[in-house]
């Protein structure tokens, strides 16, 4: 982490102003509303929760786990990659990222297929 926010890869790479926003949506909001989008963006955090519940993961590991999915998708579209598949990924990347240990692949299938 840098010592000074505005230096920061947070700041220069995700502090996005809205019509970057709007611009990266663009392709979803075709075929969406901005209301839909973010039902859509709820429902996908809340998968990610209960995934994580299920998992019995750290809060801070959910919670980088719902960053990494937004971010994803701040700057790509739904389309883009299927987010049934986004959404444990993102889970496994945060879980390694923040050092709880790997989640074996198996233990997520089958997480995932009860969730």
């Amino acid at each position: 982490m840098a010592g000074n926010f505005w230096q920061s890869s947070h700041f220069q790479q995700w502090v996005l102003d809205p019509p970057e926003l709007f611009k990266n949506r663009q392709a979803d909001l075709n075929v969406l509303t901005e209301d839909g989008y973010q039902k859509i963006m709820i429902f996908f955090a809340n998968f990610i929760q209960s995934l994580g519940e299920q998992l019995k993961l750290r809060q801070q590991v959910i919670a980088t786990a719902t960053i990494y999915f937004k971010r994803f998708y701040s700057r790509n579209s739904l389309k883009c990659i299927d987010p049934w598949l986004m959404a444990p990924t993102c889970v496994f990347l945060a879980s390694k990222v923040e050092e709880f240990g790997v989640i074996s692949n198996t233990r997520l299938i089958s997480t995932c297929q009860a969730v």
